[in-house]
């Protein structure tokens, strides 16, 4: 987490860090005074939720592409869109940063653990963004495509 001051990524406004009770060491979040939305660094969200499965979901195999009109405040990154049951988060492509607008995490603290509907054609197209754009980028793919050119 970083100490500087952050902006909220809808209206702009200065963010305020609250320090949230947590069984084990606190979470400062920070909290919008205009619009409630909550600033969840990497990490974060899996502590205030107390629920791996649910954290994990929304941030871990988001892909590359971003369905996000929001740039992450903390780190200037584009964010994508992720949803669990019915809530739509925003989560950070490059520090796993979530926004929450108002109302969101209450909305994921009651999204249920044993029945929760997880939505694995869209989790297999982002995990095939990452493997594809990491083939294309690694030192194997140019070595095929420097050997394929010596053989034409």
């Amino acid at each position: 987490m970083s100490d500087r001051k952050i902006e909220c990524p809808k209206c702009w406004t200065q963010m305020e860090t609250r320090e949230e009770e947590i069984f084990g060491p606190n979470v400062h979040i920070d909290i919008c005074p205009k619009c409630n939305g909550i600033w969840l660094d990497g990490g974060e969200l899996k502590k205030m939720l107390k629920d791996r499965e649910v954290s994990d979901y929304l941030t871990k195999d988001i892909g590359l592409k971003s369905r996000s009109p929001l740039i992450c405040p903390r780190c200037r990154s584009l964010m994508d869109l992720e949803k669990a049951e019915d809530v739509e988060v925003d989560v950070c492509l490059h520090c796993r940063g979530v926004w929450l607008d108002a109302g969101e995490m209450g909305g994921l603290k009651n999204v249920p653990i044993d029945g929760f509907k997880k939505d694995e054609t869209a989790k297999t197209e982002e995990k095939w963004e990452v493997f594809t754009f990491e083939l294309r980028n690694s030192n194997f793919t140019d070595f095929v495509n420097l050997f394929s050119r010596k053989k034409k």
